[in-house]
């Protein structure tokens, strides 16, 4: 008997909590009710479809996107949706979207020029060669990046 009340008191304690315990995913845009219930419903949808962590990742399904997340995707998402016109301008020297690509790797607007320049010199090291994806291209500016004194001390993610 014992046992049966301290199972229920926990129940009970258990139900203020059903309000924000799950908090966002599959789980609690199907089970909106806010009950012990509907909280072990949320969590087992979130933990069936691993809806909470892809809704933290995106920003979906109810979920606010982790800083983290979206300041570490920036760069990749900026390469992969102007590549061509980085490609363009970094064998140039200048232009509007090396200045943004700079912005999103945290490079800091008083160091714009050296970063212009550094990237137009390494320009056959960061595109090795034509079927350079995205993502190559980024980590190579990163590397040419690390391997400047003054660059790898102001632009925030050049660390690889």
């Amino acid at each position: 008997m014992k046992k049966l009340l301290i199972a229920t008191i926990a129940l009970l304690s258990l139900n203020t909590l059903a309000d924000s315990s799950v908090g966002c995913g599959l789980g609690s845009l199907i089970w909106k009710k806010n009950s012990i219930v509907s909280a072990l419903f949320r969590a087992t949808t979130n933990a069936s479809f691993s809806s909470q962590l892809f809704g933290i990742t995106t920003g979906t399904s109810g979920c606010t996107q982790h800083s983290i997340v979206k300041r570490d995707m920036a760069p990749v998402y900026y390469a992969e949706a102007n590549m061509e016109n980085l490609r363009m301008e970094m064998a140039m020297g200048e232009g509007e979207y090396l200045e943004a690509f700079a912005a999103t790797l945290g490079c800091e607007m008083s160091d714009q020029k050296l970063f212009n320049d550094v990237t137009k010199s390494q320009y056959e090291t960061i595109f090795k060669a034509d079927t350079t994806t995205p993502a190559k291209m980024l980590n190579n500016v990163k590397s040419v990046i690390n391997q400047n004194a003054t660059l790898k001390n102001t632009c925030e993610y050049a660390v690889i």
